[in-house]
């Protein structure tokens, strides 16, 4: 083994050897040096390296023997840049200088009409209108008025707005001179028709592009959407009309003349 090798710096927690010293430290000018010689030079440090791992204490993992690394000594360069703190929504904004603190709400409410605990939101929550057979109508109210449409369309203008407003957040979050994401626009260039747009692609980023979706107002459905469920036609309706002119085909044949026996010649 080399003087060299001794000389390099072993890391067996990164499985690391760091040989920092200069080529012509031994051998004078750098540029008389030849494959031959550097080919060397890693030779040494890889038998000095392995001299060392096989020196390291093993334990029995799944009756297969495995050495034990110690602990890194060199710090890894990081990849990527600390991320920076988390811009802050309105809302956050707003409770930090009003001093309002979240509290911590239960996850399941206690549901006296079923006795039974139920989730406080999402899917089987408390309080839900489909669990409800029959809605009081107000004073104020059109009696004729059908209670649960009205709530089903509250519904959904409220999931409307959260999106619009979690649209607004990340428009906030984009720095000077960064593009903003697609459909997203910043404060200073949103408009009416710019947000309702910016709505509208976030509505149509689903699986089935808006198809499946139910809009906002049912008069007021996205061109894409339109063009496409023109174009498109539905798969079961394809099917059907397949099977149809298969039919067609079958019942327009006309029947074969059948052969009428010569029963003279039979009775011959």
């Amino acid at each position: 083994m080399s003087y060299r090798s001794q000389l390099a710096e072993v890391d067996l927690g990164n499985l690391l050897v760091e040989d920092k010293c200069p080529l012509n430290y031994f051998n004078g000018d750098v540029t008389t040096l030849g494959d031959d010689h550097y080919r060397s030079i890693s030779l040494d440090c890889t038998h000095h390296f392995f001299k060392l791992f096989f020196e390291l204490p093993t334990e029995m993992n799944d009756y297969v023997a495995v050495s034990v690394l110690p602990k890194p000594t060199f710090r890894l360069p990081r990849e990527k840049k600390i991320p920076s703190s988390k811009e802050l929504t309105k809302w956050d904004k707003f409770a930090r200088l009003k001093g309002i603190q979240n509290r911590k709400k239960s996850r399941k409410v206690w549901d006296p009409v079923s006795e039974s605990w139920k989730p406080r939101w999402g899917k089987d929550r408390v309080d839900d209108v489909k669990d409800k057979w029959v809605l009081e109508v107000p004073d104020n109210a059109d009696p004729y008025e059908d209670q649960f449409a009205k709530l089903s369309q509250a519904k959904k203008e409220r999931r409307a707005k959260n999106e619009l407003q979690r649209l607004r957040n990340i428009a906030r979050t984009v720095k000077a001179g960064q593009a903003p994401p697609i459909g997203v626009l910043t404060e200073s260039q949103s408009s009416k028709a710019e947000l309702s747009r910016a709505l509208s692609i976030a509505q149509n980023s689903d699986a089935s592009m808006g198809r499946f979706s139910t809009p906002l107002d049912s008069r007021k459905l996205s061109k894409n959407v339109e063009k496409q469920s023109k174009k498109r036609i539905p798969l079961s309706q394809f099917v059907q009309n397949t099977k149809k002119s298969k039919q067609n085909k079958i019942l327009a044949r006309k029947p074969k003349k059948k052969n009428r026996m010569n029963r003279k010649s039979v009775n011959k």
